[in-house]
C-alpha cells in the first residue's frame, strides 16, 4: 500500500492506493474524516486480487488546505478523474458513501471504465434539499435526537469507539482534530467544499450497463426506489442502525464485491 499526494484543479489530494488490475475506487461523503481509515473494514477484507484506492477530498484526511469558493461539483468529478487516469485505473468498482453518491453518477458519465456501483446511503436530492420540519423519518428523528443530547462530536466520536480499534481509532481523531483546527484558522469567505445544487441531480442519470448495489436503513428503501438512483440493475441491501454502513455492513459490502 502506498500513500501519495497528486495535483488537481482543486488542490493537491491525497491517495490511498494498492495497486491490481482490478480496483475498487474508494470516495468520502461529507465530513473530516480521512477516506483509508473509513472504508479499512471493507479493505482488510478484500482479497489480494482486487487493489483499492481512497482519496481524501481538499480539506479532509490528510489532504492539504484549499479554498474552494467557485468550485463546484462538476470541479470535484474532474479531479477525481483525472486521478483514475494519472494511475491508468480502468478497470474499478465505485464504492461511495453519502454526498459521494451525486458525484458516483456524474462521474460515470464522463468515465464508462467502472463495472459497478456499491453506494452506501447515498445522498438523495430528496434528502438534500427536503423541508424535515414538515415530514421527518420517524426513525431519522431518533437518530437526530441522540445527536442533539450527546452532540455531534460525542456522537461520532462513540460510534468510532466502538467499531474501530484503539489504535486506528486514534489515529482518525488525530487527523480530524488537526484538520479541524487548520480550518478553524481560515479567513471569512472561505469555503470548505464544493457547492453542489439541484441542478447536479436533476442533470444525472445512470446507465443501465452497470448493476448498482444500494446499502440504506430498512426506513430509507422507498426514498432509493423512487431516487435517482434507481434503474433496472438496481438493488438494495438493507440493513444497520446508522449512516456509516460502511462500518456496520463491511463483510456483506465485501461479499458483493467479491462477486463483481
Amino acid at each position: 500500500m502506498k500513500r501519495f499526494e497528486v495535483s488537481t484543479e482543486i488542490g493537491t489530494l491525497s491517495v490511498t492506493y494498492q495497486k491490481q488490475k482490478k480496483m475498487l475506487v474508494c470516495l468520502n461523503g461529507a465530513g473530516l474524516i480521512p477516506s483509508y481509515e473509513n472504508f479499512s473494514l471493507i479493505l482488510e477484507k478484500l482479497p489480494p486480487t482486487i487493489g483499492y484506492l481512497t482519496i481524501d477530498f481538499p480539506n479532509t484526511g490528510r489532504s492539504s488546505i484549499q479554498n474552494l469558493a467557485g468550485k463546484n461539483l462538476d470541479n470535484l468529478v474532474d479531479a477525481v478523474y483525472e486521478i483514475l487516469k494519472k494511475l491508468n485505473i480502468s478497470d474499478y468498482v465505485l464504492c461511495v458513501h453519502s454526498l459521494s453518491g451525486i458525484l458516483a453518477c456524474k462521474l460515470m458519465n464522463k468515465d464508462f471504465n467502472c463495472q459497478a456501483l456499491v453506494a452506501i446511503e447515498p445522498t438523495t436530492k430528496k434528502v438534500m434539499f427536503a423541508d424535515f420540519s414538515k415530514n421527518p423519518y420517524p426513525e431519522m428523528e431518533k437518530q437526530m435526537r441522540l445527536i442533539e443530547e450527546f452532540g455531534p462530536e460525542l456522537y461520532f466520536k462513540n460510534l468510532t469507539q466502538t467499531t474501530f480499534s484503539p489504535e486506528i481509532n486514534k489515529k482518525i481523531w488525530e487527523l480530524m482534530q488537526e484538520k479541524g483546527s487548520e480550518l478553524e484558522s481560515q479567513v471569512p469567505g472561505f469555503h470548505v467544499s464544493v457547492e453542489i445544487t439541484k441542478e447536479d441531480f436533476e442533470d444525472v442519470s445512470i446507465t443501465d450497463r452497470i448493476p448498482v448495489f444500494i446499502f440504506c436503513q430498512a426506513y430509507r428503501e422507498k426514498e432509493y426506489r423512487e431516487s435517482e438512483y434507481w434503474i433496472s440493475k438496481t438493488r438494495l441491501i438493507l440493513g444497520g442502525s446508522h449512516h456509516y454502513l460502511q462500518w456496520s455492513e463491511s463483510e456483506k459490502i465485501v461479499d458483493i464485491i467479491k462477486k463483481l
